[in-house]
């Protein structure tokens, strides 16, 4: 496989045209003077049967390359989510969404529709959320750090599905879930300010690389992965099926330090302006 440069981007300008911006080559925007905004999209494929499913509560994203010849891909798929940040430029999580894809069903395409449900346990939940070591942070309660802004999560019930319908518990295709605090920007104080006031209105944010995981847990505040597990049904997986989560962080950071190269074609040099610019 030939080597290619890893996050690599570029930031765009105002005025250039893109119609999404690249989370594999970490592809930011000025959308706001000195601030580079980005959004990393993956995915995570389910395709273990129940009698596994205990091995299967914790999950890495997987970040899909551009390339699509399997046979002959200069870039691989990226084999985890992370937002880039460091201590001279953080990053600030501002939101972040989760869903079980639900394949298109016009009539006659696709013929056989390559999703499935994802089974689980009632009430629990599929936390999309910043990892740490292995864990989930949980929501804490009262939060004073802006989790809330980089979680989000969708809930296992029962319901019927198919024709004739059938009782399912677990995650149906097209659940879909965004940012627990929503935007975080304050809207509202009490009569003098308090914590509370802040508590779903701050980023997250990070001062180093940070990766997002899925972890199945039994409640938006757990800090394990406490969660039973989850599957897809034998009929879909004979079918060749798989159930799949899509996952969106979206972040910003403060943009790189002025320099030289911001000003260098505007400088005057001699011949310009009549003089001569040999060095002797």
């Amino acid at each position: 496989m030939a080597t290619y440069k890893s996050n690599a981007g570029a930031i765009l300008q105002p005025g250039n045209q893109i119609n999404r911006l690249s989370g594999y080559n970490v592809e930011g925007v000025y959308g706001w003077p000195g601030v580079e905004a980005f959004e990393l999209i993956g995915y995570v494929k389910i395709s273990n049967l129940a009698a596994d499913k205990a091995s299967f509560k914790s999950f890495d994203i997987i970040v899909p390359s551009p390339d699509r010849r399997p046979d002959d891909r200069v870039r691989d798929n990226r084999t985890s989510l992370v937002v880039n940040a460091s201590t001279a430029r953080p990053a600030y999580v501002v939101g972040a969404s989760i869903a079980v894809a639900q394949d298109y069903t016009v009539v006659g395409f696709p013929a056989d529709p390559v999703t499935a449900n994802i089974g689980g346990t009632g009430s629990e939940l599929l936390m999309l959320a910043p990892n740490n070591g292995g864990a989930p942070f949980g929501i804490p309660s009262p939060q004073l750090n802006g989790l809330a802004a980089a979680t989000s999560s969708i809930t296992a019930s029962t319901t019927s599905i198919g024709i004739p319908p059938v009782s399912f518990t677990g995650f149906a295709q097209g659940l879909s879930g965004t940012t627990s605090a929503g935007l975080p920007f304050v809207s509202s104080v009490t009569g003098t300010i308090v914590a509370a006031d802040l508590a779903n209105s701050m980023m997250y944010k990070v001062t180093s690389d940070t990766t997002f995981k899925v972890f199945n847990t039994t409640a938006i505040t757990s800090t394990t992965v406490n969660g039973a597990g989850i599957f897809i049904s034998a009929d879909d997986s004979a079918a060749g099926r798989a159930g799949y989560l899509v996952c969106r962080v979206n972040y910003i950071r403060p943009q790189s330090a002025v320099a030289w190269r911001d000003i260098e074609e505007k400088i005057d040099f001699a011949s310009q302006v009549g003089g001569d610019d040999s060095s002797g």
